[in-house]
């Protein structure tokens, strides 16, 4: 089961993503974004306790960003191609969103995101 919810800027609560899939098992993880063909502005996947990275077989660029423990955001790779293998220096999760993300993610390093947890229908999911 896939968790779904939205990640925000603490302290003020402000909506990073607002559509945040959340893969922790083996399969999900695997296939990752391999079967979209994008991703629409506002929506993420996060990959808890990874620090590395592959495009290799998807469609299109994307934004990567790293958290610590803390889920605190110390990287930012911005217009990651396809077939390329990034590993990440003091990173516990990613974050992988859109390329060309509108938010100045590199001047909030530092900054701590909070991940809040929200009931989805078989339906909604993408």
């Amino acid at each position: 089961m896939m968790k779904y919810g939205r990640l925000l800027m603490s302290p003020e609560q402000f909506c990073l993503w607002h559509e945040v899939h959340v893969l922790t098992s083996f399969p999900q993880r695997l296939l990752g974004l391999l079967t979209k063909r994008g991703l629409p502005r506002g929506h993420a996947y996060w990959f808890p306790s990874c620090s590395a990275v592959h495009s290799w077989g998807m469609l299109f660029a994307i934004d990567i960003v790293g958290l610590d423990k803390n889920q605190r955001i110390t990287a930012i790779r911005r217009n990651v191609q396809p077939g390329v293998m990034l590993k990440l220096q003091g990173v516990h999760s990613i974050i992988e969103c859109e390329a060309g993300y509108p938010y100045p993610l590199e001047a909030w390093c530092g900054r701590r995101v909070i991940f809040e947890e929200r009931e989805v229908n078989h339906e909604e999911v993408l």
